[in-house]
């Protein structure tokens, strides 16, 4: 084993090393090696690794993590944990260890490589794919609704692969991205090029069932996770690799913070460390968030679970519980309102905000059971004789519950669609239908893609109704009495409960978000707008800067102090909406205290 000093700046004269990122496999299957007069135990899977990648004449100089780093020294962990990006950018190469030889990863890896050479991905618009062979039979496998022509054993063989352990790494998304340049995957002595394994991996997952049949739902989540390793690369707040790694696994919980931070865009100022509480160190999280976008959406992954009350405040997303949220593009629903919040110690966040109402009743949705239960249930919550109460924000009611029971997210809120593939998207008016119909179980199809997407939608949510007269969305733990308040930084209503401390000053435990709906569309061109056109011009010295993604987010500029690239992330900031604008406007702005 050599001790080598990282140079504090790139040098041609470094010695080059690789870097291996493998599955650290049953703690409690283990073998010995000799690492110079040392005996060492580590797992199974990293011994047949080195067996697979030692070189039988030249030595290889690799840099493996539970070799490297003293896992039992929280001292030196940590330290080592922070030095993560250098470590693996400053690699020759990252080699993906996928495990080895099976009896069809040969027929898997042989698949792929035969793709790779056959298709790419079109680098302007991502969602086109190009032929590279000049068939035309490849150029017909880039039209989506074309079917591969994949024997059973080639499908069977892919879904073994992309289920390996891998792939459930949390660590893995931090390897990869920082070592793509020269990266490869390896499966027994069979390899491929990441960036080549992403692009395929990429034309499985929009292909769908016409590349996989049935098999690609088994599949489904591993080749989503290859996809958002790769991308928005450059727009990588902690918040959102957080939400987006959440089904990732990791030994200790901790990692699901300092995993991220050699990926993330933010000037994070956090740093590993292992003698942290969990509850703290996710608390460093919610506070870096607050400190380099000067918002607080992440409040909206908070849910009020009693059993982490005691080591959590609720105002710190638990990130060991997987985020059942599902929204499926990141549009606001009330504009982007600058936070106005201060950390007060040892727990208290105060923040600022307005009313908007109080939940009169709570109904659980449900989420299991046959789909004619399931249909049967919603029709006994939502009866047809809804349709003929008006609602308060217009319309009728029974539209709102069939709008709520889907989170307003319909293929007709988007279109035209433009660039966005909608899969598993409803019509309203055919989802409306299955409330009206007489018989809404004659189509067993049909039902069991409305009873999919609703569930899919209420997952750990239920359906509550304000004093008001809304209706809508929230975490299944709301209950009676709860307020709904929109907190200034989120850009979307918390659900929030009041609680009473000692000596009488009223303070608000987190329960959740609120689906509010989202966006803002024309009512005459069907355009998609991602600000409330009523908010009027900005005020003097500021205006909006062109970028490539001007479509789907504004950058906010004062022409009397740009905006450098180190405060580039707070473009949700918009200076119509801070709280003294707000305030000027007639909006009553009131502080809470969040524990």
């Amino acid at each position: 084993m050599s001790h080598i000093e990282l140079p504090p700046t790139p040098d041609p004269a470094f010695p080059s090393y690789e870097c291996l990122s493998y599955a650290w496999g049953d703690a409690s299957d283990r073998s010995e090696i000799y690492v110079g007069n040392r005996v060492i135990r580590v797992s199974r899977n990293l011994v047949e690794s080195l067996v697979h990648l030692r070189h039988r004449e030249l030595p290889r100089t690799m840099w493996i993590d539970s070799l490297c780093i003293d896992q039992g020294n929280m001292a030196e962990r940590s330290k080592q944990v922070g030095r993560m990006s250098d470590i693996y950018s400053s690699a020759d190469r990252v080699i993906v260890w996928l495990g080895p030889e099976s009896e069809d990863s040969r027929l898997a890896m042989d698949t792929l490589i035969d793709l790779s050479r056959k298709i790419d991905v079109h680098l302007e618009d991502t969602n086109k794919f190009i032929p590279l062979d000049g068939d035309p039979e490849t150029g017909r496998w880039c039209d989506y609704n074309y079917r591969l022509p994949f024997k059973d054993t080639q499908i069977k063989a892919l879904c073994n692969l992309y289920n390996r352990a891998w792939f459930e790494r949390l660590w893995v998304w931090q390897e990869i991205r920082l070592g793509i340049k020269r990266s490869i995957i390896r499966v027994g002595h069979d390899s491929l090029l990441w960036t080549r394994f992403w692009v395929i991996s990429y034309f499985l997952y929009r292909k769908r069932e016409y590349a996989l049949g049935p098999a690609f739902f088994t599949i489904k989540n591993r080749l989503e996770t290859v996809n958002d390793m790769m991308n928005n690369i450059t727009q990588s707040p902690m918040q959102s690799l957080a939400l987006r790694t959440c089904l990732s696994k990791c030994s200790e919980p901790r990692d699901r913070v300092y995993a991220l931070m050699g990926i993330t865009t933010d000037e994070t100022m956090i740093k590993a460390d292992y003698t942290l509480s969990v509850g703290d160190a996710y608390k460093d999280l919610v506070r870096q968030n607050l400190r380099q976008l000067g918002n607080l959406e992440i409040l909206s992954v908070c849910s009020y679970l009693a059993k982490s009350r005691e080591e959590m405040l609720t105002w710190v997303p638990d990130l060991r519980v997987p985020n059942r949220r599902k929204r499926w593009f990141d549009l606001d629903g009330a504009g982007e309102p600058p936070a106005s919040a201060t950390y007060v110690p040892p727990g208290t966040l105060e923040t600022t905000g307005t009313r908007v109402d109080t939940v009169t009743s709570v109904h659980a949705l449900p989420n299991s059971g046959t789909d004619n239960e399931i249909i049967d249930h919603l029709r006994r919550l939502a009866p047809v004789s809804l349709a003929s109460q008006p609602y308060i924000a217009g319309g009728n009611t029974l539209d709102a519950y069939c709008r709520s029971f889907f989170a307003n997210e319909f293929l007709d809120r988007y279109q035209p669609a433009g660039d966005f593939l909608l899969f598993n998207f409803m019509n309203f008016t055919q989802a409306l239908g299955f409330f009206i119909a007489d018989d809404p179980k004659s189509d067993p199809e049909a039902l069991a893609f409305f009873v999919n997407t609703f569930t899919i939608q209420t997952a750990g949510r239920s359906l509550f109704t304000t004093r008001s007269g809304y209706v809508g969305l929230a975490s299944d733990q709301a209950q009676l009495g709860d307020e709904v308040i929109h907190i200034l930084g989120c850009r979307w209503p918390m659900l929030l409960r009041p609680v009473t401390e000692e000596g009488g000053e009223s303070q608000y435990m987190v329960v959740g978000f609120v689906k509010w709906w989202s966006a803002y569309m024309h009512a005459q061109t069907k355009e998609l707008q991602i600000q409330d056109p009523r908010l009027g011009p900005l005020p003097d010295g500021w205006r909006i800067k062109d970028h490539k993604e001007a479509r789907l987010w504004n950058w906010y500029v004062n022409d009397d102090k740009e905006i450098e690239t180190t405060t580039e992330l707070k473009w949700r900031s918009d200076p119509r909406l801070t709280a003294t604008a707000l305030r000027d406007r007639g909006v009553v702005i009131e502080a809470f205290r969040l524990v």
